[in-house]
Formats: C-alpha cells, sequence, structure tokens
C-alpha cells in the first residue's frame, strides 16, 4: 500500500506556519537554557528559511550529519550532563531545529508538530503560572490546526474551517481533561513536586544579617508570601512574621546558633488565629508564620526558639496551614538561652558601655530598661532610612552617636547589644512585618520590602517578649510599610499611602491585584492541588470514603463515557455522504 504521507510534499504555506509555530514554542526556553542553545535553533530556522527553502535544496546526510554531531556538542558544553532537565531540554531543541533541515513531506510535518508538542510540555518544567498555561493552549490550538490541514488526501480545507474543527476537538477534550485531573488518585504531594533542578525567580532573606543587609532586600518588591485567614485578620501591629532568631555577635555580624527541634509550646498562648501561607521559591528551607507559632500541620520542624522550617530547600511554592498567638510567652529561661541572650563581642566602645550603664542604673526593673531605651530612640534625632550611610570599625557605636541614620537591623541589633550590656538577656529576629490586602481575593500579601528585624527579651513575670524599636522611631513602619524608591543616602524611608488611586492609575492598580489573585488561585486549585486538597473536594462531593483504586476506575470510566458522548454528538453533526449515481443502464430497485 502506498505510504501518501511520506510522498505528499509540505507545501510553503505549511512550512512557514510549522516553523513559526516551532519558533513560539522555543522562545519562552530563552530565559530557561543557555542562550547558545536557543541561538542555535533560531540559525538552523534561518538555515532552511533563507537557503534550503525549497525541497530540491535541502541538504543531504553529509551537511546534515556534522550539523546533528555539533549540536550534540553544543548541549553538552552548554547544558552539561549532572542536570537531567536542562540536557534533555536544550536537546530537545537542537533536534527540532535539524528536524526543519529535512522537513519535505507530510510525514516530515507529523514528526515536527509532535516535537513542537514535546517542547511545549517541556516548559512546565521550569514554570507552571496561568499566563504560561494559556499560550500553551493557544499554540495547542494552532498545532491541532495544522494536523486538521495536513491529515486529507484532498484539497486542502478552508483555514477558517480547520481552526474550526480544531477548536471543537480542543473544547472537547477539557471535560475528560478536568475529570481526571480532579478525580484521579494524587501522588502524595503536587503533581509538579516532580519537576527537577531548581525553580526559577528564587528570592528570599538569609540566616545571618549584618547592618545594611536587610535594608537591600526592602529594595524588592517581589512576593515573599501570601496568607489566607480563616477568620478576620489580626490588626497591622500585629502581623510580625517570625522568621529566624539570632544569638551571636562579633560586633558587626548576627548569625543563628543551631538549636534542637520540639514540639510548639502552648503554655500562655491564648486567642489564636489559623491561617494559610503560600510561600514563594527562596531556596531556604525557613518559613514565616505569624508570631508566635502554636501548632502547624505538615512534616515540619519547629525549634525550641520558635523557628518554623521544612526539611529541604523551597524551590517552588509551597503551601501550609498553621496557627499563632501573639507573644509573649511565658516559661522559665533556660540555660542555653541565658548564655546567649547574654553574649557579648569582644570589642564595644565606652560609650556605648557607658549608656547602657546609665540605664541600668537609672532603672529599678528591667522593663524600665527597656522604656529607656525606646525613649532614647523617640526623642534623640534618629532617622529611619533605606539608604544608610556607611559605617566605621565600630558599627555600633558609629550609628547610636555619629551617623544616627539607619534601618531596622540597625536599631534591632544596637538594642540588643544595649539590653546584653544591662545584663538583660535579649536577642535578634528576623523575619517580615507588614503586608497588605488584596482587595480582590482578600488575601495578604506580604513582599521582599516588608523584610524586617525586631528585637526580644526575656522579662521576669512575662518571658520573651518582642520589641521593636523601629517603632519607636518611625511607628509609620508598623502601618504601612515601605515604598521602594531611590533615595539619597540618609533620606527618610517614604511609606505606603492609602490614598485610593483615580483613573488609569487605579486601573494598573486593579491589573495588579487580579494577577496576584490569579496567581494563588491558580497554585490553590492547579499547581498546588494535592493529595489533601483532592480529599477536601471529594468530602464536598460526598465520595470522600472511596478507595484510591475505586477513584481510578471512577475517573477512567467517566472520561472513557465522556469521550464517547462526545464522540457520538459530534458524529451526529456530520452531514450525510453525497448518494452515487447508479451507472447508466440499471433501474433502481431491480432485482
Amino acid at each position: 500500500m502506498k505510504d501518501v504521507l511520506a510522498t505528499r510534499p509540505v507545501s510553503q504555506q505549511m512550512l512557514l506556519i510549522t516553523a513559526l509555530l516551532l519558533s513560539l514554542s522555543v522562545l519562552p526556553h530563552w530565559w530557561n537554557l543557555p542562550p547558545l542553545v536557543t541561538g542555535a535553533f533560531f540559525l538552523l530556522l534561518l538555515l532552511r528559511l533563507l537557503l534550503w527553502r525549497e525541497p530540491s535544496r535541502i541538504p543531504g546526510p553529509w551537511i546534515r550529519l556534522p550539523l546533528v554531531v555539533l549540536g550534540v556538542v553544543v548541549v553538552i558544553q552548554q547544558a552539561g550532563l549532572t542536570e537531567g532537565r536542562q540536557f534533555g531540554v536544550a536537546l530537545l531543541v537542537i533536534m527540532s531545529g535539524l528536524k526543519l533541515l529535512e522537513l519535505k513531506s507530510h510525514r516530515d510535518l507529523f514528526m515536527a508538530v509532535f516535537l513542537g508538542l514535546f517542547l511545549l510540555t517541556t516548559l512546565f518544567l521550569f514554570s507552571q503560572n496561568a499566563l504560561l498555561t494559556f499560550y500553551v493552549l493557544l499554540l495547542i490550538l494552532a498545532y491541532t490546526t495544522v494536523l486538521v490541514l495536513a491529515n486529507r488526501t484532498g484539497p486542502e480545507l478552508p483555514l477558517k474551517q480547520a481552526v474550526r474543527t480544531a477548536l471543537v476537538l480542543t473544547l472537547g477534550g477539557i471535560p475528560v481533561m478536568v475529570l481526571l485531573f480532579a478525580l484521579f488518585p494524587r501522588l502524595d504531594g503536587p503533581l509538579w513536586s516532580l519537576s527537577l533542578g531548581r525553580g526559577q525567580g528564587i528570592t528570599g532573606m538569609s540566616d545571618n544579617i549584618s547592618m545594611g543587609s536587610i535594608s537591600s532586600l526592602s529594595q524588592s518588591e517581589e512576593t515573599a508570601f501570601r496568607v489566607r485567614f480563616d477568620g478576620t485578620p489580626p490588626p497591622p501591629q500585629e502581623h510580625y512574621w517570625r522568621g529566624m532568631v539570632l544569638w551571636h555577635t562579633d560586633g558587626r555580624r548576627w548569625i543563628r546558633v543551631k538549636s534542637s527541634a520540639a514540639k510548639p509550646a502552648t503554655e500562655g498562648l491564648a486567642g489564636t488565629a489559623a491561617y494559610e501561607v503560600t510561600m514563594e521559591p527562596s531556596d531556604q528551607p525557613w518559613l514565616f508564620p505569624l508570631d508566635r507559632v502554636r501548632e502547624a500541620q505538615g512534616d515540619l520542624l519547629l525549634s525550641e526558639d520558635g523557628e518554623l522550617a521544612t526539611r529541604h530547600s523551597i524551590r517552588r511554592r509551597f503551601t501550609y496551614r498553621a496557627e499563632s498567638a501573639p507573644p509573649p510567652l511565658t516559661r522559665p529561661l533556660t540555660g542555653r538561652e541565658r548564655r546567649l541572650g547574654l553574649q557579648l563581642p569582644a570589642r564595644l566602645s565606652p560609650r556605648v558601655r557607658r549608656l547602657a550603664h546609665q540605664w541600668r542604673q537609672a532603672a529599678a526593673s528591667d522593663a524600665q530598661v527597656v522604656e529607656q531605651a525606646l525613649r532614647h530612640f523617640n526623642t534623640q534625632p534618629f532617622v529611619y532610612t533605606l539608604q544608610p550611610p556607611l559605617l566605621g570599625d565600630d558599627p555600633v557605636d558609629c550609628f547610636l552617636f555619629d551617623t544616627r541614620k539607619g534601618f531596622c537591623e540597625h536599631y534591632a541589633t544596637s538594642f540588643v547589644l544595649l539590653m546584653r550590656l544591662a545584663g538583660i538577656p535579649a536577642r535578634v529576629v528576623i523575619g517580615y512585618q507588614g503586608g497588605e490586602i488584596n482587595p480582590l481575593g482578600g488575601h495578604l500579601l506580604v513582599r521582599q520590602s516588608d523584610a524586617h528585624a525586631w528585637a526580644e527579651v526575656w522579662l521576669r513575670g512575662k518571658g520573651w517578649s518582642r520589641v521593636d524599636p523601629t517603632a519607636a522611631v518611625a511607628p509609620e513602619r508598623v502601618e504601612r510599610g515601605i515604598t521602594p524608591q531611590p533615595a539619597e543616602t540618609g533620606a527618610p524611608a517614604v511609606f505606603r499611602v492609602s490614598i485610593p488611586a483615580s483613573g488609569l492609575a487605579r486601573f494598573l492598580r486593579d491589573l495588579q491585584w487580579y494577577r496576584d489573585d490569579l496567581q494563588l488561585m491558580w497554585h490553590y486549585w492547579v499547581v498546588g492541588y494535592d493529595q489533601s486538597r483532592q480529599q477536601n473536594l471529594l468530602q464536598k462531593l460526598g465520595i470522600g470514603r472511596l478507595y484510591s483504586y475505586q477513584l481510578g476506575i471512577i475517573a477512567v470510566a467517566g472520561a472513557i463515557a465522556i469521550a464517547s458522548l462526545l464522540f457520538f454528538l459530534f458524529g451526529m453533526r456530520r452531514p450525510a455522504p453525497a448518494t452515487r449515481c447508479s451507472p447508466p443502464g440499471t433501474v433502481s430497485g431491480a432485482s
């Protein structure tokens, strides 16, 4: 039997359409792969369209074979063999370009289309956002149109009719896809947790600070995490998102001290808030729950210092649930905490020691020492700035007595050292403070610009109590948050304003909120649709008690039933074939 696909040539129009679709499939990989790999694809594309456009001029094996070898060398040299995702996708991109060089029959066309569909699938190994999914669906519709046009032995269909047929086929597959996605048994975690390599857009804070490190992070408007509260959110002054506890310092740098994991402490915790946090990739294991954690769901680690973390670095969006209550936490001070909470660097200036000694002598209790320190920051000419001036060899002394201009880490670290000099156990806590409510989705959006550092002091009868010396200098920081913008060194920080925008500014702001809400919903119902969320959905549908194999049978049977019904309905709409005329000399109905 003659192979029509192997002998029927590809028209110039189909060649250009296929080349365009492959280009659009490779283009997003420009940000995922080494530029030389994607550049090599487009070079092969130009060679085919400019030099070898006619099928008769397609180069023979003596040219194509060296290009194949050269392409493999480029992939190995650029992507390497150790990162499977990079190597595999890069090789697929190069092979798609090489396939264009020999595309001359409809059989080659089908192979090119299938390579393009594989390329679209590989995009989800790097990103799974909603806009990318919409982009992929549009290209799938275009590829299906090409298949409809190419899968004919007679005259070509009009483009409009081919697009309509492809649209019907694509829409017909959506119910089957949704059913299988919702009901088919889920793995213990989202499907995309199987993705290889590091995620994209990784950002976050480190587990150590020096004066100026957090101010650099606060220049970014990137999202750190989003929070959905079960009820009414706590007031803004309670939006302290606890990260790492820093104990040890050499006078310039503060670092955390490893502590043993412990169960969440519940002594003295009341009025808890329940919420769900969706973290952005940070390449760190640290989570930032509302201070202070009472309970957290999942395989999470809670240290005796109140730090919450995962067992592995966060390289994709990650969601967890927790309950918290505001400090203080009333429990005895341990020997470890006293030793670490009073540690001092080897070098401290006489002026710093003298200031702490004066407060200690004038106070009748530790709480009064704290009040004097906050009064000092409030009444002296300190400035809260995103662009603090450079400090000398003794940064604490230089900040307290000379520049008096700093960011939150300047105030928190200096305050903790002064408390320790006064004999009060104290420590630095870094995390985030604040957040902005998305008026469309109702969730709280916490940005990198909300990065913050504060202090905790141990007071008799109260335990570890939060003290934020930054609030004594700039109370607006706790209420409104920062607006990152270029500024001169030492210039006061600019805070967010609550004046409603109008006109174009309001329209653009609403678009940002729609985009933010879409990202969260997409993660919640698609990318992060794991076993737990599937069970919640099944319980609402009244089939939550089914076993995995039963769900699998229902999903597959339902998909077959829907596909059969759609096939029957579409078949009913086909026009009946024209009746052939009887041969001359015959009478209809003759026996």
